[in-house]
């Protein structure tokens, strides 16, 4: 009996013992992630600032930065985004300079070897050397502010610690790498659409490549307006599909949003004020901490007041307003790239043709860290229009881009911070080193305007949709358009402007900047008529609004050709669904039974029309992919729907459109059909949930439990409305504001300030931008205070 007892107060004793360990090494774990909490009050002394600054941050955390000079701006700003987010700000280095599988290993080694062909960190390095020394001391104290940060946390930020990784320092280039990063972000579209064109072009019958690929539709909505009137295409011969596989072929590819955002302004003469006002809602992946880091930057005589966003990684306010002048961007699909076709020497192909004659390829050899293999050599060839690109094909590819070129990445942004005008912001427009945007601009006194920010080629005049031949001297970059040469409107006789990644202007303009890829006008349409719609007297609210408009106009005509084909079926697996297409409301709310099934029927027969016609091109380029070719598809996809054309269905359906359309819907529809979901049950919030998640929580097993934002259905689309929402896209930011009057003005962001989930206020305004919610632009009552301060 003894013994027994012995021995269960052994066991007992090991398992407290072991709980006791547990315990401990959970309280080590704890602490050590609490010890990368940012320093929130209290003073923090450095010897890079010259005088005080103060750092205040309300209760969600937006921060307040007041100092007596520039630098120490710059300095403060570097130091809080440093505390706050360094790890995000090193995932956008490391994404463009084609160095992050030095933290994830081999499995992201792929999208190295893609990224760094480009070899940024190399331009960004010279991009350091060609800046101008004021620029250049900003840019140092900025620099020291995010490794004095990073330094004066009380552990590594816990992402290293789950990577069982060091950070490494920040250094000038950085800052632009994270610049680059945006290109990838905004213009990889653009450079796609040329070589997906070529795809087309060289697979399918001329006449219906020309028809794929329209250049104007119904849907268009520019500033400028067209000379001509849009005219319907006119649809070829069933003779140019002669080739085609007679069997049903969808399209596979994943219907990904467009990179882009909305803005727009009204003059003075329209708000209450008498101030121009601006609205601009930024379109990019959503994730946790929110990509951008809103601002405050005072200077205490009076000299700079300036809110907005920030990118963390780089000094400056990006969009917002400095008390005289507000702005706001939107991706502007021009032409920023271009791919010419090499002829290479016959005797020796490690030459191609220039109009000097034949040239050697440049070679780089790049050094890719692999975490936990040995590092991986990337060959790359370069050409004087850049480097080549396989695509498989045979053919020689250079990549000519904006992004290579020494005038893409620039502080010239800062300029932005003393303009006192629109035509003053306006001036500043060629020598802004970002990606081309469209750059929306109001002032206090009530003006408006639109320029395309950023560097811009000038082309020898010629054809540059598809690959071409440089080697004659016939086609070309001759420079940069310069800001008399660029399109722009100033005060405009509707007194509103508007753009949202469609085609903005017309005529010569539109020749010379070209199309990248322009998304199809329908929601830059709609933005277009509800702002024709405000009377006068607007206040920030009227802007907002349409920035939630969720009413689903571009598929009202798909909803009247769905309810005819419903009601003249005979199949009584349909019959349910017309009571929910015929009532379907018009929005894309969450409850919306039928704004789901109209949406997901006009998916379903696109994927089958185009990727019917499209196949040969699939067959012949296997990366060929219609939809990375235009955004315009749905013109000639209305025309077929619409007309109904012999010939143009695979033979199964033997020219039944009827019973094509039937099918789509079924086939649309599966879940419910099959039985899997109930009818009433099949609401479009169900579809459209939120996914807001910090990089690493899909692959850190309870981590989002901490990290994530809570999964919510939303209102709102992806695509082809003002309301941009999806699962891991959408809004990155909304702001309204009316410069001078800052007071009075409006934003939301999706995931809050903090890149620490203990933090007190990590994720907050989640829940005010979910529920379009309006809160104020200005940071609100002071919560915490720290002081930064020089040595005594």
């Amino acid at each position: 009996m003894v013994q027994k007892i012995r021995v269960f107060q052994t066991i007992k004793w090991v398992f407290a013992g072991l709980a006791i360990l547990f315990l401990g090494a959970v309280l080590t774990v704890f602490f050590t992630f609490r010890a990368s909490l940012p320093l929130l009050d209290g003073t923090f002394i450095s010897s890079s600032v010259a005088q005080n600054i103060q750092v205040d941050r309300d209760k969600n955390g937006n921060a307040t930065l007041t100092g007596e000079n520039r630098l120490d701006l710059a300095y403060a700003t570097g130091f809080i985004h440093g505390q706050e987010r360094f790890f995000q700000i090193d995932l956008s280095r490391r994404m463009a300079a084609g160095e992050i599988s030095e933290l994830f290993g081999p499995l992201t080694l792929n999208l190295d070897k893609s990224n760094r062909v480009h070899r940024f960190r190399a331009r960004a390095e010279k991009a350091t050397r060609d800046m101008s020394d004021s620029n250049r001391a900003m840019l140092r104290k900025y620099v020291a502010g995010i490794n004095d940060g990073l330094n004066n946390l009380g552990s590594k930020p816990f992402e290293y610690w789950l990577l069982q990784k060091e950070p490494e320092p920040w250094t000038e280039e950085d800052s632009f790498l994270v610049i680059y990063s945006m290109f990838f972000a905004l213009q990889s579209g653009t450079i796609d659409a040329e070589m997906h064109k070529y795809f087309l072009s060289q697979s399918l019958a001329p006449k219906l490549a020309e028809f794929l690929l329209p250049t104007k539709t119904e849907w268009d909505a520019p500033i400028q307006a067209d000379e001509q009137p849009w005219r319907p295409q006119d649809i070829p011969s069933r003779a140019v599909l002669k080739d085609h596989n007679t069997t049903l072929t969808f399209l596979q590819t994943p219907d990904n949003p467009v990179p882009g955002s909305n803005n727009w302004a009204v003059s003075g003469d329209l708000t209450k004020t008498g101030a121009a006002m601006l609205a601009n809602d930024m379109h990019l992946g959503i994730r946790a901490p929110a990509t951008w880091f809103r601002l405050r930057l005072k200077i205490r005589d009076g000299s700079l007041d300036i809110s907005g966003v920030s990118l963390p990684g780089t000094p400056l306010i990006i969009a917002g307003s400095n008390g005289y002048v507000a702005w706001g961007f939107t991706n502007s699909y021009v032409d920023t790239s271009d791919y010419v076709e090499l002829n290479l020497n016959p005797l020796f192909n490690q030459q191609y043709l220039t109009v000097d004659g034949y040239k050697d390829f440049v070679l780089h050899r790049e050094e890719i860290k692999v975490n936990g293999q040995e590092p991986v050599t990337l060959n790359i060839q370069d050409t004087i229009w850049g480097p080549v690109i396989d695509f498989g094909t045979g053919t020689s590819f250079a990549l000519n881009w904006v992004a290579h070129q020494p005038e893409a990445v620039n502080m010239g942004m800062i300029r932005m911070e003393q303009v006192k005008t629109v035509q003053q912001a306006m001036a500043t427009a060629p020598d802004n080193g970002i990606p081309a945007q469209n750059a929306m601009l109001a002032d206090r006194d009530g003006n408006i305007g639109w320029i395309h920010f950023g560097a811009l080629p000038k082309r020898i005049a010629g054809d540059y949709g598809l690959p071409g031949d440089w080697s004659t001297g016939k086609l070309g970059w001759q420079g940069w358009l310069d800001y008399d040469q660029r399109p722009k409107v100033y005060n405009p006789e509707q007194q509103r402007l508007w753009s949202a990644n469609s085609r903005v202007v017309s005529g010569d303009d539109y020749a010379n900047v070209g199309d990248g890829g322009a998304d199809i006008g329908a929601r830059q349409q709609q933005i277009r008529d509800g702002l024709m719609r405000l009377g006068k007297g607007l206040v920030e609210k009227d802007l907002y609004e349409i920035q939630l408009d969720n009413r689903a106009i571009f598929w009202q005509r798909w909803q009247q050709q769905l309810l005819t084909v419903l009601k003249r079926s005979g199949n009584p697996a349909l019959a349910p669904f017309i009571p929910d297409v015929e009532n379907w409301g018009g929005r894309a709310i969450i409850s919306s039974v039928g704004f789901r099934l109209v949406k997901n029927y006009r998916k379903r027969v696109y994927e089958a029309i185009m990727g019917y016609i499209t196949a040969p091109c699939g067959e012949k380029f296997s990366s060929c992919d219609y939809k990375k070719a235009t955004h315009q598809m749905e013109s000639p996809l209305w025309r077929l729907v619409d007309q109904r054309p012999d010939g143009w269905l695979p033979k199964e359906f033997k020219g039944n459109w009827q019973a094509f359309f039937e099918q789509m819907a079924l086939t649309a529809w599966a879940p419910v059909v099959g039985g899997d979901i109930l009818l009433k049950d099949y609401i479009w919030g169900e579809e459209n949930r939120s996914s807001i998640r910090h990089p690493l929580s899909t692959s850190v097993p309870l981590l989002g439990l901490l990290t994530d934002m809570p999964e919510v259905m939303q209102n709102g689309a992806h695509e082809k409305m003002p309301h941009i929402a999806a699962q891991v896209f959408g809004q990155s930011e909304r702001i309204v504001v009316s410069p001078g009057h800052e007071e009075d003005g409006l934003m939301n962001m999706p995931a809050g300030q903090a890149g620490h989930p203990l933090s007190p206020y990590y994720g907050a305004g989640h829940q005010d931008w979910v529920a379009g919610k309006m809160t104020p632009f200005l940071p609100g009552k002071v919560k915490w205070s720290l002081d930064i301060m020089p040595p005594k």
